[in-house]
């Protein structure tokens, strides 16, 4: 636990603690909802739904970022699962743009298919995401596009049916409410 505390101390002063950053962090909240694909297994993608909801504090050009993101199948058919990811990560900022990376922790209940067996498996995996923010002039800035990536490794009490990567894709609107100080 006290690495996982000096990792988010470090991370926010090394992006809020530049001796030349003059603005005061600000902070964001924004939420959206992804329409794309999660590969899980040997089977080809399946539809998935991820509503996905973010806190970022902000400096002059980074930003450290905590978000949760649940992808729902089964809503055009086939076994319904669900995959919640919490993303701890930061990343770069432009006026109309942020480009973010992080570190994942997932909590899956998820049916799976491998070259034998299928079967509904559940459990916590670590992962990895990459997310682009693309935002307009609509609504002062706050209408935006979120493309969303992120990948879980999938191992433990699921080894019996498959382990591996799990990749989930998205696209979809996103709207972010800004503090101003």
């Amino acid at each position: 636990m006290k690495r996982i505390d000096g990792f988010l101390i470090f991370l926010v002063t090394l992006l809020f603690g530049c001796p030349h950053a003059h603005a005061d962090p600000i902070v964001e909240l924004s939420g959206g909802t992804g329409f794309g694909a999660l590969v899980v297994g040997v089977t080809s993608g399946r539809f998935a739904i991820s509503p996905s909801a973010s806190f970022s504090v902000r400096g002059e050009r980074g930003f450290f970022v905590a978000r949760d993101t649940a992808s729902f199948l089964g809503a055009t058919g086939g076994r319904f699962g669900i995959n919640n990811e919490t993303t701890l990560g930061g990343g770069l900022l432009w006026e109309r743009v942020n480009l973010s990376a992080g570190l994942s922790l997932a909590a899956y209940s998820l049916p799976l298919c491998g070259v034998r067996l299928c079967g509904q498996v559940s459990g916590l995996a670590p992962g990895a995401s990459l997310r682009l923010d693309l935002f307009g002039p609509y609504l002062s800035g706050a209408l935006g596009v979120a493309i969303d990536c992120s990948g879980t490794w999938i191992t433990g009490n699921a080894a019996s049916v498959w382990s591996g990567v799990s990749v989930r894709c998205s696209a979809g609107p996103l709207l972010r409410f800004t503090s101003h100080p």
